[in-house]
């Protein structure tokens, strides 16, 4: 904000000391809201950008709420359809429901990383597992009769990249936004 200059001697200057603040007040709410908005943006295209294989079946998208106090923006990844991975186990055709948003985030087997803990996720909590800690991999079969090996799945890290994103952004974007004084 520029420095005011009030004269208590001109008719008319306190007044306008009262208008140049108004219309500041006005201009920050205004303000954060595109510095929101921008950053969501670059949220959004980070994560887009972190998926790797799972390109296409997550959908990243955001929300944003404003009221006289607050604006507050949500980055929001979500699935936009599970994987239904199957296979022969004893002769028997069994299957699971495979999240991608989950499959990007954190990986699978051998190659799972867990960056931070969040329980039920990262290596040995693939449903049913028996070979996620095998330092030699799995092998299935799908029903097609084609047979895989696998040493997991490496995370690409899509919504923690996301995160990385905006921590080493957010005082450009703050001051590109918001302007240095």
């Amino acid at each position: 904000m520029k420095r005011l200059n009030i004269s208590l001697t001109t008719t008319g200057s306190l007044q306008k000391a009262i208008e140049e603040i108004e219309s500041y007040k006005n201009s920050i709410k205004t303000k954060a809201e595109i510095f929101i908005d921008r950053l969501l943006d670059l949220g959004i295209e980070v994560a887009k950008s972190s998926s790797g294989e799972y390109t296409g079946l997550i959908a990243y998208t955001s929300m944003k709420f404003v009221d006289e106090f607050d604006c507050i923006g949500i980055l929001i990844a979500k699935d936009r359809a599970k994987i239904i991975s199957e296979w022969f186990k004893g002769g028997q055709l069994v299957s699971a429901e495979v999240s991608p948003i989950l499959m990007a985030e954190f990986g699978s087997g051998w190659f799972a990383e867990v960056l931070f803990a969040v329980e039920g996720v990262g290596q040995g909590t693939f449903p049913g597992q028996i070979h996620a800690f095998d330092e030699n991999g799995w092998s299935w079969t799908t029903p097609n009769g084609v047979r895989h090996h696998s040493m997991g799945t490496k995370p690409t890290h899509p919504m923690h990249n996301a995160s990385i994103a905006l921590i080493n952004n957010v005082m450009t974007i703050a001051t590109e936004v918001f302007g240095n004084g």
